[in-house]
C-alpha cells in the first residue's frame, strides 16, 4: 500500500499517524481560566523536548476550528500542569476526554481531586503519582489553515510521590502509566524486556 499525503483527508492522515507512532503518553494537562474555572484533559500527541531546561510539547488539535480551552487558558494565564495518568486513572482521565461546553470544570465531572500548585497559577491533580508545573515558553500554529497548536513549556518543579521515587529515579514498574494507541485502545507495560546498547 502506498498513499500519498496530498491525497488523504485530515481524518485519514490523523488515523494514519495515531496508528502508527505509538504507543504515545498522556499528558494528563490541567489548566484554569482567568475567571478560576479549572480545566482537565489528555493528550497523546505529547514528548519531551529539552532536558535541561526540562521542557515538554504538546499538539492539541482545534475543534471545529476554534482552540480548545486547555489552549485558551494556557495562553491567557501563561502555564498548566502536566500530570501522569496511571492504570488506576484511566476511567476518570476517559471522562474528561468527553466534549463538555465552556466553562465546565472537569475535576468536577470525574470526581477528581485539584490541588494548588507551588509556582504556576493552574492546579495540580492530587490523584496522579508526578505532577509537573509547567510555564508556558511559547504556542507554535501548525496546518496550512491552522489545525494544531503546539504548547511548549518548561517544567519548573515537579511533584512526586515518595513510593515511586527511588534513588534519583522514577520507579515507572510500580506507577504502572498507561499509553495511548489507535482508536479506542490503550496500552499497559506489563510486558516489558530490557536491551543494553552496544558498548555500555
Amino acid at each position: 500500500m502506498i498513499l500519498d499525503s496530498e491525497n488523504l483527508s485530515l481524518y485519514d492522515l490523523y488515523r494514519l499517524l495515531s496508528g502508527t507512532v505509538l504507543p504515545r503518553p498522556i499528558a494528563f494537562v490541567s489548566t484554569v481560566s482567568p475567571d478560576g474555572v479549572f480545566n482537565l484533559a489528555p493528550f497523546s500527541f505529547y514528548t519531551i523536548l529539552c532536558s535541561k531546561p526540562a521542557m515538554l510539547g504538546i499538539s492539541i488539535a482545534r475543534r471545529d476550528g476554534q482552540k480548545k480551552d486547555t489552549v485558551r487558558n494556557i495562553e491567557l494565564t501563561g502555564d498548566f500542569v502536566v500530570n501522569v495518568v496511571t492504570e488506576e486513572l484511566t476511567e476518570r482521565m476517559n471522562i474528561t476526554a468527553a466534549d463538555y461546553p465552556l466553562g465546565i470544570d472537569e475535576f468536577q465531572e470525574a470526581k477528581l481531586t485539584p490541588l494548588e500548585s507551588d509556582m504556576v497559577k493552574s492546579p495540580r491533580l492530587a490523584e496522579s503519582p508526578v505532577n509537573m508545573e509547567c510555564r508556558l515558553d511559547r504556542v507554535l500554529e501548525f496546518g496550512r489553515v491552522p489545525t494544531s497548536s503546539f504548547v511548549i513549556g518548561e517544567v519548573v518543579r515537579f511533584h512526586i510521590k515518595d513510593e515511586f521515587y527511588q534513588n534519583g529515579r522514577i520507579d515507572f514498574k510500580k506507577m504502572r502509566p498507561i499509553g495511548r494507541l489507535a482508536g479506542d485502545s490503550y496500552c499497559r507495560i506489563s510486558d516489558l524486556f530490557d536491551m543494553k546498547r552496544p558498548g555500555e
